[in-house]
């Protein structure tokens, strides 16, 4: 039985980390899902100190997800439309995967802008943002899945080692 919550978990952290690069699927949660796998094996040793530290971070990563875009868009001088282009772009952008995902916000942010009344300028300054902003979240939610496989593979190699 232990080898199959393994095998489970290290499926859950593999699409997690694949999550962080997709916005379609929850990547950091899924991950802590392995991690949570793991504690039913015997033997494992992740203290409840670290469960919980990294729980922490995956929420605080899921709120930045959608809070950092938005600050994006305002630190680049863009205004609510801006902000909403931002997130439309996105969700359009996952129809036109991988590539619309990078260029669906900056794309959905300029279009808000220019809808808005701003002029070419400003709106290239928004959209330039909210691609920042996505940016940021991506790389972010890749560390933290890459920090909970690797924490999951040694834990698992100790384990059968």
């Amino acid at each position: 039985m232990d080898v199959f919550i393994m095998i489970l978990g290290a499926i859950c952290v593999l699409i997690g980390v694949a999550g962080s690069l997709l916005p379609i699927l929850p990547g950091t949660p899924v991950s802590y899902i392995g991690l949570l796998l793991l504690l039913a094996v015997d033997g494992c040793s992740f203290s409840v100190q670290f469960m919980l530290i990294i729980l922490a971070l995956v929420v605080l990563q899921q709120i930045l997800n959608y809070v950092i875009p938005i600050w994006g868009v305002k630190k680049y001088g863009g205004s609510k439309a801006g902000q909403w282009g931002g997130v439309l772009g996105l969700l359009v952008g996952l129809l036109f995967m991988p590539w619309g995902m990078i260029v669906g916000p900056f794309v959905g942010a300029v279009l808000g802008e220019m809808m808005a009344g701003k002029n070419t300028s400003d709106s290239l300054k928004a959209g330039f943002g909210s691609f920042v902003g996505n940016l940021l979240t991506t790389v972010s939610g890749l560390v933290l899945s890459g920090v909970m496989a690797y924490y999951y593979f040694a834990e698992v190699f100790r384990l059968v080692v």
